[in-house]
């Protein structure tokens, strides 16, 4: 890093260019290449450095652009050498121009814009960085849900669709309307609001984000799409088995959806030949809680449910990003399955 700093004018380790950066490696590997005692040291400095950046993107510190991070990914990736051989989606190759008007038609993206211009120049929120209970019901309506806020009464409505004045359900946190909750996360984690300690206000970006030039928007749009399907599916508890495995599942279809072979929706989780009472169960216990999820983006415009799963071309990019990660699928249980088929009878 001494080696990318000399090379620089203002160094700043949380935006990296990857053409300097090259350039720093290979004069640290050059200058150890003769040194037959420190014949793992050039192995080592490439991993670092790669934790390093992977370090900065968990955690939000990277400064640099999603593009920018790409190119440093794949710069480590092929010094590792490592590749995208093994990856499960063609990302499909559209105009930026096409893309920024598919994903501005989703209904995530224009009740997303609806939330921005409600809040406005900025709207007060609690210890929690979450919207005070008495500003739920008009947030959730940005994206036609029917809530109220306030402390729930014994024998009150639990949530539905709020067709009827007496059904429309109470909530005390924003956290119990899921759908508000994962994109306000999505929201914070792109930096399109700011959240203080009593006030969260959209940002420079949440502008650029509504009505920016054409690859400024369609980069804020497709970080903020990948960031609601991380929230939105993999927030899932570790400790918790069960919800892996359906954050696992509903991975599995997404990406299968995205893929040039989608799946038929009739034989996705079908129980196999010969399974127990209690297999069958199980599957369809779990099968309920995937199609569940997976409803829920399909109102989004995620995906689309119908003979089978499919993701829109302008979604695929995102969901290859979200999803097709090693650290991800390992995670999920998902990296020894290469060959999963989610058509085969034993899906």
């Amino acid at each position: 890093m001494g080696r990318y700093m000399d090379r620089v004018a203002a160094a700043d380790l949380t935006l990296l260019d990857p053409v300097i950066l090259a350039e720093a490696l290979e004069a640290d590997l050059a200058s150890t290449a003769a040194d037959e005692d420190d014949v793992d040291r050039g192995e080592f400095v490439v991993a670092a450095v790669h934790g390093f950046v992977d370090f900065l993107a968990d955690t939000d510190r990277w400064s640099g652009s999603a593009e920018q991070l790409a190119d440093v990914a794949e710069l480590l990736n092929a010094l590792m050498g490592e590749t995208n051989d093994w990856a499960l989606v063609d990302v499909p190759v559209i105009s930026d121009e096409d893309a920024l008007d598919d994903l501005s038609k989703l209904p995530l993206i224009q009740r997303t814009t609806a939330l921005l211009q409600w809040i406005g120049d900025a709207k007060p929120v609690t210890a929690t960085g979450a919207l005070r209970t008495k500003d739920i019901e008009a947030a959730a309506a940005c994206f036609g849900l029917k809530v109220r806020g306030g402390p729930k009464q014994a024998g009150g409505p639990e949530a539905g669709d709020g067709s009827s004045e007496k059904s429309v359900p109470t909530v005390r946190s924003m956290y119990e309307v899921p759908l508000l909750a994962q994109v306000w996360e999505a929201l914070a984690r792109t930096d399109l609001i700011k959240i203080g300690s009593t006030k969260a206000e959209p940002t420079a970006a949440s502008a650029v984000f509504q009505a920016g030039s054409t690859p400024d928007r369609l980069e804020e749009l497709v970080f903020f799409v990948e960031q609601f399907l991380s929230a939105s599916v993999l927030a899932y508890d570790p400790e918790q088995p069960w919800e892996v495995l359906v954050a696992a599942t509903v991975a599995s279809i997404l990406l299968a959806a995205a893929s040039e072979d989608p799946p038929r929706t009739n034989a996705v989780l079908d129980p196999r030949k010969g399974a127990s009472a209690e297999e069958r169960a199980t599957v369809e216990t779990l099968k309920a809680a995937a199609m569940h999820q997976l409803e829920r983006l399909e109102e989004q415009g995620i995906l689309t449910i119908d003979t089978h799963f499919r993701v829109p071309p302008a979604v695929v990019r995102c969901i290859a990003t979200t999803y097709e990660d090693a650290t991800v699928l390992a995670d999920l249980g998902l990296l020894d399955l290469p060959d999963f088929d989610l058509d085969s009878e034993d899906a």
